[in-house]
């Protein structure tokens, strides 16, 4: 086992150990200490190189990793920049997929206008300019949005994409072309015998204007909108209509709406619209629910049905379409009304007809749209503080509006009427309510006759009965429709006025049947009740105008005078209170309120 162990141990030593174990052995202690002097320092020399050896190692290796890192990123950067690029080209395709629109290429001219100073580029600059102001005027005057107009520069900037030949802008161009749906407008402008100057446009649809060289710039006024008409038929009726040609925006509109092969529902909206500009309401009337029968999800006929009947004076109607536009989705509409354009028919027209229906006069939505000057929203303003008994801030509003511009007659006068009637004055309503059925009958052509009878004359019968002449105000409304709901609810007032209750009642009930879901009806019978002391009537009926219009002060204001003649005021005082929060600054309901707290103790 000994053995065994001692030729491990020489084995494990190797045979130059062994040897030098052996040479030791028999070596003198001099030789032996010198010997092992040498190997020591033969160690220490073996490990100071294999020190400087690890050293250069460790920085061989630090670089290998630092060279490997800058590989890899430089590889990340390769790929990152690939995906830029892929990432570029692909918004670029989109961006041009999506490209609409007109764009107006130089024009060719002749010699002769060339030497007279009137260049392609020039021509083509003025006929875009011309085109931008017509889709401004449209933009601005509609719910809808034409498309962008653009001239095409032949001087623009270029700059080479290497090894291609070609620019990035002629790249896209051609992307564009490719992939997106813009139409091109070239033409040429040319001189006849030395008088005439012709403009043909050779682009979907040839069309040639001539005339004298020094009306050239009428010349291009006539291609703009013959291009204009052709790229959005339905914005330039708007234009037609808003720049004081209703005839032509009528025939624009019919032959618009007739061609048409999509978005029929708005584009018969559009027509009925023009009708009703024309004066055949019951015409729009017909057009426009024809539109909505296209296609119900469409905003626009209905908006139109809700315009026109409040003109005709069904209310209940009105307010029925109303609720139906505030039902309908963005994302139905033609793609030029998504977005602002259906926000204001929904957000300001059809929330605006609604308050004013249900007598919720505390906020106007159309501050927000775009469509109305300055001085109109204030007189509108004006109006909607008169309805919450402040004289004195409708006051305030309208001398404010005649400042900012210049408010439409009839827009003034119905702002005055309400404040007379907030302060009492009851000669000076008469005048204001006369003023504004002048102001409306002077508009024929827009209407103005019909809203007159519907909206004017039951104001002035309301104030000739309140003022003392009853006899007056019979003759005002008497010719009025019979399916009015302000006509019949104002006749109920007369004879209420004149004491005749039975008479009143009738009115008040016609009116509160064709427009059940309206609180004026139902708050004016309850006056006549309380006025003669049926006050449990009255309460019936003010409980039904506060169910139909929850944030109409008026009804709860006399359903507490109601209580406090019952001996109530205990329950007066919460109605007091209630109207406050729609009414704030109403002086008459304060001080009733303050006899109930009065009586109550």
């Amino acid at each position: 086992m000994a053995d065994s162990d001692e030729v491990a141990g020489s084995q494990a030593m190797g045979p130059d150990a062994a040897a030098e174990s052996i040479a030791l052995a028999g070596a003198g202690r001099a030789k032996s200490e010198a010997y092992l002097d040498e190997q020591i320092a033969l160690a220490r020399l073996r490990r100071d190189n294999l020190i400087e050896q690890n050293a250069f190692e460790l920085s061989h290796l630090r670089w290998r990793r630092f060279n490997d890192q800058m590989k890899g990123a430089m590889q990340i950067m390769i790929v990152a920049v690939g995906l830029l690029i892929l990432m570029g080209i692909g918004a670029a395709m989109w961006n041009a997929s999506h490209a609409d629109g007109l764009v107006v290429d130089t024009f060719t001219v002749s010699p002769q206008l060339a030497a007279a100073g009137i260049s392609g580029e020039m021509v083509a600059d003025d006929i875009t300019n011309k085109l931008i102001a017509i889709r401004n005027i449209a933009n601005a005057n509609s719910v809808g949005t034409s498309k962008d107009v653009q001239q095409e520069s032949s001087s623009a900037i270029k700059v080479e994409i290497p090894e291609t030949g070609i620019s990035v802008a002629e790249a896209w161009r051609y992307l564009r072309g490719w992939l997106g749906h813009e139409r091109h407008l070239h033409g040429s402008v040319r001189e006849v015998d030395g008088k005439a100057v012709v403009l043909a446009l050779n682009g979907a649809d040839v069309a040639s204007f001539s005339g004298a060289a020094a009306d050239l710039d009428k010349i291009e006024q006539k291609a703009a909108e013959r291009v204009f008409s052709d790229a959005d038929p339905a914005q330039y009726v708007v234009y037609l209509s808003t720049s004081g040609r209703p005839l032509e925006a009528l025939a624009a509109a019919e032959r618009t709406a007739q061609a048409a092969t999509e978005n029929r529902a708005d584009l018969y909206a559009l027509w009925a619209q023009e009708i009703y500009s024309a004066g055949d309401v019951r015409r729009d009337l017909a057009t426009a629910r024809f539109a909505e029968g296209l296609d119900p999800r469409v905003a626009t006929p209905h908006m139109e049905i809700m315009f026109s009947d409040r003109a005709v004076g069904h209310d209940e109607d009105a307010l029925r379409q109303s609720a139906t536009i505030l039902g309908l989705k963005n994302s139905d509409q033609p793609s030029y009304e998504r977005g602002i354009g259906f926000s204001q028919m929904r957000d300001c027209f059809a929330v605006s007809v609604r308050d004013l229906e249900v007598g919720d006069f505390n906020h106007d939505p159309s501050e927000g749209c775009g469509f109305e000057a300055q001085a109109s929203r204030l007189a509108r303003s004006a109006m909607l503080a008169a309805r919450l008994h402040e004289a004195s801030r409708s006051r305030a509003f309208i001398a404010d509006a005649l400042i900012a511009g210049k408010p439409s007659p009839e827009e003034l006068a119905e702002a005055r009427y309400f404040t007379s009637v907030t302060a009492g004055d009851w000669r000076m309503a008469a005048e204001q309510a006369r003023l504004f059925a002048a102001a409306l009958d002077a508009q024929a052509a827009r209407t103005g006759k019909l809203r007159a009878q519907t909206e004017a004359v039951p104001l002035l019968a309301a104030a000739l009965a309140k003022g003392g002449d009853v006899a007056g105000a019979r003759s005002a409304i008497g010719p009025t429709a019979l399916d009015c709901y302000l006509c019949l609810v104002n006749r109920g007032d007369v004879e209420a006025t004149a004491r005749k209750w039975r008479n009143a009642s009738a009115w008040f009930a016609r009116a509160v049947k064709q427009g059940p879901s309206i609180p004026f009806g139902y708050t004016d019978w309850g006056e006549s009740l309380l006025s003669r002391g049926q006050y449990d009537a009255a309460i019936a009926k003010f409980t039904l105008a506060n169910q139909k219009g929850p944030h109409f002060a008026d009804p709860l204001e006399m359903w507490g005078e109601a209580l406090v003649a019952k001996n109530r005021s205990d329950l007066a005082l919460a109605k007091f209170e209630e109207a406050a929060k729609y009414a704030p600054n109403w002086g008459r309901l304060h001080l009733k309120w303050a006899e109930a707290l009065l009586w109550s103790g």
